[in-house]
């Protein structure tokens, strides 16, 4: 066996991490370096490819590292579950949004809840929801819940393991925030400070679903598109926001704020039901449990 191979045998997260942040963020700054315009093959390259860095990753590592990589994949269709894990997927991020609109209305944020459809929201939620989680963000999951969440929380327990995932994930954004293109550039340092803060405890959340329904990887997903889908019904003011053209992301900071503290508050909720050992009631994943095999 080459040095390479018996590094990522006994490095694998540091090994996933590395071909990540390398595939991802060189598709992501190969585009800013060219200069591309938006277009379909832009978010092709920078939007598509790149959020399945993680999952292609988590492949490579666990057939070098002589794993099941059919056992490791059959955690994207893991379906039969109890129904109230897919009610959990969809339902925490709902309550997420609440979160953030009781926040903006609290302190007189720009919002409009004369435009609020509940017809439209229903649509957009399930539609939302389903391209989310395959191709808007959620072919991620595989990778950062379905390969590095089991070693870490095998050594450090779930908790922990989610915030090192959670800080991994956070930084793997930085590309967006140097994209003149992308919303993230554009925020002010709060809205950033709050971006990445809640990104970090949301990884607790999806730690908690993907345990507790064991090992669904496609769960995950559904949650992952679902706050992507969800987060987008936030009934703004439109005319104020917008003027001139120009979205003044700065109105809208105590939207991102109450997102993430409502985030943290669930977290602070589950770990207290559940433990932080195993933020589960079930037997916890491991990678034993989930892809250890010789057979490739």
């Amino acid at each position: 066996m080459s040095s390479i191979e018996d590094r990522i045998r006994d490095h694998p997260v540091a090994a996933f991490a590395l071909l990540t942040y390398a595939g991802a963020w060189t598709l992501d700054f190969g585009v800013l370096v060219l200069g591309m315009e938006p277009s379909w093959t832009r978010w092709i390259l920078s939007g598509f490819l790149s959020a399945l860095m993680p999952t292609l990753a988590a492949a490579v590592v666990v057939y070098v590292g002589a794993g099941n990589v059919r056992a490791w994949a059959r955690q994207i269709i893991r379906w039969r579950v109890h129904p109230r894990w897919y009610l959990a997927a969809v339902g925490l991020p709902i309550v997420i949004t609440i979160g953030a609109i009781t926040a903006a209305t609290v302190t007189g944020g720009p919002l409009d809840f004369g435009s609020f459809d509940p017809l439209d929201a229903g649509v957009t939620i399930i539609i939302g929801t389903l391209l989310g989680a395959f191709i808007g963000g959620g072919q991620e999951e595989a990778g950062w819940r379905g390969f590095p969440q089991p070693h870490l929380q095998d050594t450090y327990g779930a908790f922990r393991g989610s915030i090192i995932v959670g800080v991994l994930w956070g930084g793997w954004h930085l590309p967006l925030f140097l994209d003149p293109t992308a919303p993230h550039a554009q925020w002010s340092s709060i809205e950033q400070t709050s971006y990445f803060v809640g990104i970090v405890g949301f990884s607790v959340l999806l730690t908690w679903l993907y345990n507790s329904s064991g090992a669904s990887v496609l769960l995950v997903m559904i949650m992952h598109g679902a706050d992507n889908a969800v987060s987008g019904l936030v009934p703004i003011d439109v005319e104020t926001v917008i003027v001139e053209g120009i979205v003044r992301f700065d109105l809208l900071w105590s939207v991102y704020v109450g997102h993430a503290v409502t985030v943290w508050i669930l977290v602070v909720l589950l770990v207290a039901i559940y433990g932080a050992r195993t933020l589960s009631a079930n037997s916890v994943p491991t990678p034993e449990s989930v892809w250890a095999s010789n057979d490739h």
